[in-house]
């Protein structure tokens, strides 16, 4: 019998990163209110957290240059995006401080910024815990409400 050891590598946030890529994700683009301003954000850090209660959750680097807007928004909006919708995936992607500049947008649950294109699946939260893990800010939400559509959500894999 012979026995494969897979080989060893060096664990540093380079080579942790591109083998976590090598995990299929999906991508979702999460809205909030900022201090005076829509702010939004591709994200493919998005799960479920619990589902009694309902709860989702993201992590946002430490350095977000919207950290702050992020840490003191009482909720946000979770839209799953499809495979049409790469444009929206890089706006959001962007550091632009107007990532919302000609994007169509409608207020949601709180005032939120709900994005108007149609997407495979939108959670409207309410911010459940925030808590700072290593590099990142984890940002639970309980899910309030959610709307879906026929659309296929887009899985990225390296």
């Amino acid at each position: 019998m012979t026995c494969i050891t897979p080989d060893r590598l060096h664990v540093n946030p380079a080579s942790l990163r591109g083998q976590l890529a090598r995990w299929p994700t999906g991508v979702a683009v999460v809205t909030a209110h900022g201090a005076d301003r829509p702010i939004g954000k591709t994200v493919n850090s998005f799960h479920a957290t619990s589902l009694e209660p309902p709860l989702v959750g993201w992590c946002i680097s430490h350095d977000s240059s919207q950290l702050g807007e992020w840490l003191a928004a009482e909720g946000y909006v979770v839209h799953v995006m499809s495979t049409e919708q790469t444009g929206l995936i890089s706006t959001f992607a962007t550091s632009s401080p107007d990532r919302f500049a000609g994007v169509a947008w409608r207020p949601g649950l709180d005032g939120m910024p709900v994005l108007a294109e149609p997407v495979p699946l939108r959670l409207e939260c309410r911010i459940a815990e925030r808590f700072a893990v290593g590099d990142h800010t984890y940002l639970i939400g309980q899910v309030i409400s959610m709307t879906a559509d026929e659309a296929v959500p887009l899985t990225l894999q390296r």
